[in-house]
């Protein structure tokens, strides 16, 4: 499978995904590695996979799918602040939320562990990224006042306060992208092999 286009945009990343720990080689072929190791895997790996993830890949293609549709359609109405708050919602919860834990911690745990993939999923599992995805997903983000990223509040450690960190536009852009990526990746992978 040809994918060079999604190879492009996810080497663009490079300067946003600096702590990602890939090779020359991987970099240059991001979604293409991610998809043989996914379409490697044996038929036990592929049963467990299916038992913990439930919902068949070609459905989550299809919500792919529908996702990258509204996200052309917020990218044209671009002058419109009430879509383009609509899309960024949109965004952070299925690349930080809906991904990562639906599809990639499952997956990650049926790859080598030094597989391309288990390396991203790794990456944006950590970090300010992890920090950031339960922002999310528990209600503690806004946009900066001048709408150049997010203001986030991490959980506390016992008895003290929420502790501000703040994410920008290009972390974002990069994060969400790679999210994105290496999930198409995988899972045009998990269908192809599903038939």
């Amino acid at each position: 499978m040809d994918l060079a286009h999604l190879d492009t945009q996810l080497v663009a990343l490079r300067a946003v995904c600096d702590e990602l720990q890939l090779s020359e080689l991987a970099w240059a072929a991001v979604a293409t590695t991610v998809h043989a190791e996914v379409a490697a895997l044996d038929e036990v790996a592929l049963n467990r996979l299916r038992l913990e993830v439930l919902i068949p890949p070609e459905r989550y293609l299809s919500e792919m799918g529908a996702f990258q549709s509204w996200m052309d359609f917020a990218h044209n109405n671009a002058d419109n602040p009430v879509v383009v708050r609509a899309q960024v919602m949109t965004e952070l919860y299925v690349a930080f939320v809906w991904l990562r834990d639906a599809l990639m911690l499952p997956l990650a745990k049926e790859v080598p562990s030094d597989s391309v993939f288990a390396t991203a999923a790794g990456f944006l599992s950590s970090g300010t990224r992890r920090l950031l995805r339960n922002a999310i997903a528990h209600g503690r983000w806004c946009y900066l006042d001048d709408f150049s990223g997010l203001e986030c509040w991490a959980e506390p450690s016992p008895g003290a306060a929420h502790a501000r960190f703040v994410v920008s536009q290009d972390e974002l852009g990069g994060w969400q992208m790679l999210s994105r990526g290496t999930s198409i990746a995988a899972l045009l992978a998990l269908a192809s092999g599903s038939a």
